[in-house]
């Protein structure tokens, strides 16, 4: 339970500098005290110190959800400088297998060459932390989990420290750039970010590469140093209001329920689903409010709507994550009829909306917690294993629920009511197979871990 501290006071040996010992500045003694006491308060939660800032349409090209490239071997060379690179590369650098999943990249993303090809592996147990910005929804404790468990699994076969690291700034950017700096200054390893700002955490990524950390970001970054592992936000948000809109025929008012205002993930969402809207006067906004990516909240903001716009119909729900079968719920519980809508979070509770009201759904994905988990994982275990990434900015398509494939994700058990992700196995192959082809070189990974 103090883990975090002890880091602060452990050294760290890679290959090159066997026998040679480095330091860490010390944590300042107030920190110390405030982190410690906050991860003895949460050591009973598992193996984890979790501490906290108190508080279609024919415009866009198809998507490639379902697209799984095969393995190859030939990845384009880097062409970065040894360390860093302020310099953005192109589409140029991506594997030729991958490109339909850059699809309108530059609206979401920007490419940088590979900054890590001095990146030295450590030896031993490898230390693993998470910096995030919002625990308050269920996508990120649901990440949480997933690296739990695969960490776990390195743990028992002696590859990683069993203590997962997860500090949390409460939607602070500040807290969240302090956090980080304390996280690569403490001894971790390899670094999970879900960052709420393109581009706060620069000088911490320069930091980290300089101290031999891996810095696996989540979310777009717009400086290299950390390698980017995420989904293309605006295709995919893009496909989504595009199938709902053709689903309503172009015509009808709509709900936008967006997420955390000021992340970048939720401003591209939004955007991407205005312009979906281009050409199809038919179509009304009637009502655009934050639902922060928590069903809880999206209900209740739907509610407040709902009671404040009496006699106005509601014919579809724009739902930026994990937020739809919750505005549904609102109009139903408010006597209203339900809406079309698309979903993308792949939790039980959308499965089973699904399952009940075929005709109501227009368009799913899967981007659940844990098949995110699982590709920045994936992506981690080969720079650990000395493989070369191909480029900073690794897009990886979304694989989800066909009519075909539904039954693979839903089970009979799940309710619209239901606090669960599905089983991410169906999609875990299909993400393996489709991130060999960014890398070069290095030893193979024998295994990788999946969370359940």
């Amino acid at each position: 339970m103090h883990r975090l501290r002890a880091l602060a006071r452990r050294s760290r040996r890679t290959p090159a500098d066997a026998g040679h010992r480095t330091s860490r500045p010390r944590l300042r003694i107030a920190a110390i005290a405030v982190l410690a006491l906050a991860v003895a308060a949460l050591s009973a939660c598992g193996s984890s110190a979790v501490t906290s800032n108190g508080a279609a349409s024919s415009a866009a090209p198809s998507s490639a959800a379902s697209t799984a490239a095969a393995p190859s071997s030939a990845a384009p060379a880097s062409s970065a400088a040894a360390g860093s690179s302020t310099t953005e590369t192109d589409l140029s650098a991506v594997p030729a297998g991958a490109k339909e999943a850059y699809t309108n990249y530059q609206l979401y993303s920007k490419l940088y060459p590979n900054a890590y090809q001095n990146f030295k592996p450590p030896t031993g147990k490898v230390q693993y932390c998470e910096s995030t910005f919002y625990l308050g929804n269920t996508y990120q404790q649901g990440e949480i989990t997933a690296f739990k468990q695969m960490i776990a699994k390195l743990a028992k076969d002696g590859k990683a420290e069993s203590n997962f690291i997860v500090q949390n700034s409460n939607n602070s950017v500040a807290t969240q750039v302090s956090q980080l700096q304390s996280e690569i200054q403490s001894g971790c390893d390899v670094i999970f970010l879900n960052n709420n700002s393109t581009t706060a955490f620069c000088d911490q990524y320069t930091n980290a590469i300089q101290k031999n950390v891996l810095v696996i970001s989540l979310d777009p970054s717009y400086c290299n140093n950390a390698i980017t592992v995420s989904f293309d936000v605006y295709e995919n948000s893009y496909q989504l209001a595009a199938n709902l809109y053709k689903g309503m025929n172009y015509q009808g008012n709509l709900l936008m329920v967006t997420g955390i205002p000021g992340v970048a993930d939720a401003a591209t969402a939004t955007a991407a689903a205005t312009a979906a809207m281009k050409g199809h006067p038919g179509l009304k906004v009637v009502g655009q409010y934050t639902g922060q990516w928590t069903a809880s909240v999206a209900q209740t903001a739907t509610a407040q709507w709902i009671a404040s716009h009496p006699g106005i119909k509601v014919d579809g729900i724009v739902d930026e994550g994990a937020m739809g079968v919750a505005a549904e719920t609102a109009l139903q519980q408010a006597g209203r009829p339900l809406a079309k809508v698309s979903l993308q979070e792949g939790d039980c509770q959308e499965l089973a909306f699904q399952k009940q009201n075929p005709s109501l759904v227009t368009y799913m994905t899967d981007q659940a917690p844990a098949p995110g988990a699982y590709a920045s994982m994936n992506v981690a275990l080969r720079i650990l294993a000395g493989q070369q990434p191909a480029l900073d900015t690794i897009l990886y398509p979304i694989p989800g629920p066909t009519p075909a494939t539904f039954d693979q994700w839903y089970t009979p058990d799940m309710t619209v009511s239901s606090a669960c992700f599905a089983s991410p196995k169906p999609a875990l192959p299909a993400i393996t197979s489709y991130l060999a082809q960014f890398f070069t070189g290095g030893t193979p990974v024998a295994s990788f871990p999946e969370p359940s």
